[in-house]
């Protein structure tokens, strides 16, 4: 009993109630559910409810109170499988480059059909940009077009786009800035995606890790990374930025997207580096300032992260909508069940979305020249 009171006294420092009334308390459904949280903290939260051990009517409030209870934050209980995987970021490098196709293969390499319906037609998997945008997809397209106004892409110019998705940006940036675009993925389903897509149009894809790529054989004017770096790891931060450098001319110009934590770590956060992004880590403005020291000067950088609470929320509508008229050969399962993917998508949308919302990381678009520039950068908005 000390540890169910000890789990009901946190919740109450986070306004959190447990089987209380309000639509954010947590309805406790299965006594495990105590025992998963006291043993791996974080972790355990997220699987017991893809085991239906709690519920809340409203998921993305009651994470949002817990993530903005400094006192709950502070209370870690990792448990002996995150701190398995602390040490093996200290010893290993988990995103080498054998790693990162198998990696691929745990989320990108899904059904197709999951991510269209979710992400809308722009097909882009990262912050849209809401500025003066009604819908999810007028804002991802507001996105690719800030991306290529910082980058001020002009016609005939070549750009590399390193983590380019589904081909959407790609796409975007060759039909209406007019340049040839190469762009790299590790996963198969997205470059097949992507050459179906930019069918017509000056892009090729790449589909191999991003340090295989012959970037002495091409000389790019640009190079865009969005919401790629997030996959490549603590150790491998400095040598991505080393290949960008290696591609482009001098006073070449490359934007980089990313979600950022305010905290410098070698691992990512336990339940989505287990279950949704395996070897994710965040990088940290320290961390990329010191990978890109000697080989960039930064010209610009804007924080875009308030626009990814309605970005996952848009995400999270778009996939309940889908998976209530999905076709059951469709829906991806885990533990050989598909509730329990259910459930585990709700979770992974509403936690990050919670996440952003009490600012608890960031989304950093940052412009980098190689060189410095003549006169004075003029950075978009």
């Amino acid at each position: 009993m000390s540890e169910v009171s000890a789990i009901r006294g946190l919740c109450a420092k986070a306004d959190v109630g447990i089987d209380g009334g309000r639509s954010w308390d947590i309805r406790v459904r299965d006594q495990r559910f105590y025992d998963c949280v006291i043993a791996d903290g974080s972790l355990g939260l997220g699987e017991a409810y893809m085991r239906g051990y709690w519920e809340a009517n409203d998921l993305f409030g009651c994470i949002s109170h817990i993530l903005s209870c400094d006192q709950l934050c502070a209370h870690k209980n990792y448990g002996w499988r995150t701190s398995l995987a602390f040490l093996k970021a200290r010893l290993l490098n988990v995103q080498s480059i054998s790693q990162t196709r198998s990696l691929a293969d745990v989320h990108y390499n899904l059904n197709t059909e999951l991510f269209e319906h979710m992400l809308g037609p722009s097909m882009a998997y990262s912050c849209a940009y809401w500025l003066n945008a009604a819908t999810l997809d007028d804002a991802q397209i507001a996105k690719f077009d800030l991306i290529c106004r910082k980058l001020h892409l002009k016609e005939g110019e070549r750009l590399l786009d390193i983590g380019c998705g589904w081909g959407g940006f790609a796409h975007y940036a060759a039909e209406n800035y007019g340049v040839e675009v190469v762009g790299i993925t590790v996963a198969d389903e997205q470059a097949a995606y992507a050459r179906e897509l930019c069918t017509g149009l000056p892009v090729e894809i790449f589909c191999g890790d991003y340090r295989e790529f012959p970037t002495a054989e091409i000389c790019f004017d640009k190079a865009a990374s969005i919401g790629m770096i997030e996959h490549v790891g603590t150790r491998n931060y400095r040598t991505l930025f080393s290949t960008v450098e290696s591609a482009l001319r001098p006073r070449g110009l490359f934007l980089l997207h990313s979600i950022t934590s305010p905290v410098s770590s070698e691992v990512g956060e336990p339940w989505l580096t287990t279950y949704i992004f395996p070897g994710g880590v965040l990088p940290s403005m320290r961390q990329l300032s010191e990978s890109a020291e000697r080989l960039f000067v930064l010209q610009d950088m804007q924080n875009i992260g308030p626009h990814y609470t309605p970005t996952l929320r848009a995400w999270l509508d778009n996939f309940e909508a889908w998976w209530e008229t999905a076709s059951p050969y469709a829906k991806p399962s885990i533990w050989n069940s598909q509730e329990a993917f259910y459930r585990m998508w709700r979770y992974y949308l509403s936690s990050c979305a919670a996440e952003f919302h009490v600012g608890g990381s960031q989304v950093a678009q940052l412009v980098y020249s190689k060189g410095h520039l003549p006169g004075c950068y003029t950075a978009a908005r």
